[in-house]
């Protein structure tokens, strides 16, 4: 939801923009607009353009990806050519939201199985490492920020040791701690000049599995 933050900012002759910057998360750049009080109660805009322009454009979540409180999975929703027929079995039918969070799931397997099926054009070991690596750290992240959107642990104070609160503290580490990875091993492909992706594509054919409902 919306909300507001109020920050001094004491340079009378600075009116530009300021932004956030987060080393860990990529592409999440915010633009800060410095507002001026009067004194009389109107506030005035400093900056009224956007300048300088933030060189991306934010992501807008799938329908799916916002259900599940992932990124870039709709098109891994199974049935998907790459991947089994399921990854999930016997999700009780009954259970909608257990239904809706084994699809995500499946969703996130699929992404990972055909993110790490790579070719090896590099032609070295790190490059292939970082290749596997990617794609498993990126499922690792979807499947945390999953559960926490799922809304089931049961967690007031991070400090406690209840098993929510440990399982929570545990998400929170692997999105941070792996997005940053994620981008520090970015950083060294592109130091050595090796592709940022090397996905090849292999189709399968699985084993018939008992299905679970769909959502």
């Amino acid at each position: 939801g919306e909300f507001m933050v109020a920050l001094k900012f004491d340079d009378e002759n600075f009116g530009q923009d300021i932004f956030y910057f987060c080393h860990i998360h990529q592409y999440m750049t915010g633009r800060i607009k410095l507002l001026k009080d009067d004194g009389s109660g109107n506030i005035e805009q400093l900056s009224t353009s956007d300048f300088p322009a933030i060189p991306y454009k934010y992501d807008d979540p799938s329908f799916f990806d916002d259900l599940c409180g992932t990124y870039n999975l709709a098109e891994y929703v199974l049935p998907h050519n790459e991947c089994p027929e399921r990854f999930v079995c016997d999700v009780p039918p009954g259970d909608a939201n257990l239904n809706v969070f084994a699809r995500c799931i499946e969703a996130m397997d699929c992404a990972m199985v055909s993110g790490m099926t790579n070719y090896v054009s590099a032609q070295s070991e790190m490059a292939l490492f970082i290749h596997q690596m990617i794609p498993h750290h990126q499922n690792a992240v979807n499947m945390a920020k999953a559960l926490m959107k799922a809304n089931t642990l049961n967690c007031d104070d991070l400090s406690s040791e209840t098993p929510d609160c440990v399982m929570e503290g545990i998400l929170m580490e692997i999105a941070n701690g792996q997005n940053a990875q994620i981008q520090a091993m970015r950083a060294i492909l592109k130091s050595k000049n090796y592709p940022a992706e090397d996905k090849c594509e292999r189709r399968i054919r699985s084993r018939k599995l008992k299905s679970s409902p769909g959502i």
